[in-house]
């Protein structure tokens, strides 16, 4: 690429609260970077996308990315603004004034601002007083329509097109979609097929700023040197899920990567050929859990009906099924196997808040602890393989001695505002790290139970999915429905790296044994694998 030729930034912001209507938003992104990927101008875009967006993420992407086009997918409501996400998730409303400071913040940058939700065009409208081009909806736009918009749109710009131009060509592609639908298979009369008008309510509004005005834009290769200052480089990605993928796991001699989704399969995959070994179907629900036994010779999965399998590595056979729970319906959340690989702890959702450890040989059930009050979530094992941390839907973390799971060493109240959705334990025996809903990392001192400086690493505009520390004890990464990874240094929690690429929520993460490769994988149904540079 010509290092004097502009990259443009592209900004994706997706919010979906969770109580309004569920929008194909992962289908938008995934259509925005398929097709810059196919674009002969493809090295004069950079894609960056954050989802589950609050107003503070709204601002701190815009600081951060410093993007030329903004594209914002969701809900919007007229006159009483965009539909963004609380903290909790639910519907925050960013009103037409808000954004309209917001963005005359940004005039000397951003270019075009594309606002793909309903009702929009109150805001497009206030927004163009400080941005050349704005584009926003008049009516209500179905999620088809908005789509091929969309993608009309962004193939023309990464074709060479004008702004104005592009979204001639989205219009266009809205044509298409309706003439698809509308016009019988029936025969006609060459010519006399009627004319495709796009009905008002689908119409794209292009608002233009009365005087355009020049931006003031630097030209330099931004792209190539957020690539030199990276650690983490994409290597590739594995396909072939078709439904969420909810875990992974590195074998030890790192030649091989175990996966579980949605879909109900376990995959055992060879990371030379990325090609699947096995895939393991026995399950008859979504498998949440996936790990490697401690001689890598056995396959573990867990799965929502209380079932833990076992799995000979070599033949992906079946070899035990553990029932954790005589009640099938009793969703099993988490598992856990012990260094020494003899014991698998499972966590359950039942509102005793049950933890219990099984023989890894014999299936055979050991104890069974009243841990919590409310849904276990997470569970982690210590290195030494004595204690066991365990994390509730009610933010509480406790961490238990196996030589007596009768009383927990210590209780952590309030370590998170809600669910505590993973936790990790540092190879130094030193650290606990979890995360959680409130989309905080914290850092605890193990032996105690105390806060560990630095204390809460933020920086995740959604849910922390997962947590996990690299084998030489200096890095945390992090998996967020943010859309994004994180790479943090342990020791004093500065953000490293801010990984991205994947088309929905990351629910997974995991490094291999020799802190080389790290894997993600999440609501997108790929898993993405990056290598340390």
């Amino acid at each position: 690429m010509n290092s004097n030729a502009l990259v443009k930034k592209i900004l994706v912001l997706a919010s979906n609260p969770k109580n309004t209507s569920v929008l194909a938003l992962e289908r938008e992104t995934r259509d925005i970077r398929e097709g810059f990927k196919r674009a002969d101008n493809r090295d004069r875009f950079q894609l960056e996308t954050r989802g589950a967006v609050r107003s503070e993420d709204l601002r701190r992407a815009m600081l951060e990315v410093k993007p030329h086009i903004v594209h914002f997918c969701g809900h919007g409501t007229g006159s009483q603004g965009l539909v963004l996400e609380d903290d909790n998730g639910r519907e925050h409303l960013a009103s037409t004034e808000a954004l309209a400071n917001l963005f005359g913040l940004m005039s000397d940058r951003v270019e075009c601002v594309l606002l793909n939700a309903c009702y929009s065009e109150v805001q497009a409208k206030a927004i163009s007083e400080h941005i050349n081009y704005v584009i926003g909806m008049s009516h209500e736009i179905l999620d088809n329509a908005a789509i091929a918009f969309t993608v009309g749109f962004y193939d023309a710009l990464g074709a060479g097109e004008s702004i104005e131009s592009a979204y001639k060509w989205g219009c266009n592609a809205i044509q298409f979609k309706m003439s698809g639908r509308s016009i019988p298979r029936k025969a006609e009369v060459v010519g006399a097929t009627p004319k495709v008008e796009i009905p008002e309510h689908l119409k794209p509004i292009l608002n233009k700023k009365e005087n355009l005005s020049p931006l003031k834009i630097s030209l330099d290769n931004s792209h190539s040197k957020l690539h030199q200052i990276s650690t983490w480089n994409y290597l590739s990605s594995l396909k072939g899920h078709s439904d969420w993928v909810r875990s992974v796991a590195f074998s030890s001699d790192g030649k091989t990567l175990i996966s579980g989704s949605n879909d109900e399969t376990v995959r055992l995959w060879d990371l030379e050929t990325r090609q699947p070994i096995h895939i393991l179907t026995a399950h008859e629900k979504r498998v949440k859990c996936v790990n490697f036994s401690q001689d890598g010779n056995m396959l573990v999965s867990a799965s929502a009906d209380s079932k833990i399998k076992l799995w000979d590595r070599k033949t992906g056979k079946c070899e035990r099924t553990i029932a954790t729970s005589s009640n099938s319906a009793t969703i099993l959340n988490a598992i856990s196997i012990s260094p020494n690989g003899g014991i698998i702890a499972s966590g359950s959702a039942s509102t005793q808040g049950l933890i219990k450890l099984w023989n890894l040989e014999t299936g055979k059930r050991q104890a069974a602890i009243v841990a919590h009050n409310s849904s276990v979530l997470s569970l982690a094992f210590s290195p030494d393989g004595q204690s066991l941390a365990s994390g509730s839907k009610s933010g509480i973390i406790k961490l238990w001695h196996l030589s007596n799971v009768n009383e927990p060493l210590y209780i952590i109240d309030h370590a998170h505002l809600s669910d505590v959705l993973s936790l990790a334990i540092s190879p130094d025996n030193q650290t606990l790290v979890s995360s959680g809903a409130d989309r905080t990392i914290k850092l605890w001192n193990l032996a105690n139970g105390e806060k560990k400086p630095p204390h809460i690493l933020y920086g995740h505009a959604g849910r922390v999915w997962c947590v996990a520390i690299s084998p030489d004890n200096t890095k945390i990464a992090s998996a967020s429905a943010d859309y994004t990874i994180k790479i943090w240094d342990l020791h004093t929690g500065e953000q490293l790296n801010t990984l991205t690429g994947h088309l929905g929520e990351v629910r997974t993460v995991a490094f291999s044994f020799d802190g080389h490769l790290l894997a993600s994988a999440g609501d997108d149904m790929q898993i993405r694998l990056w290598q340390a540079c």
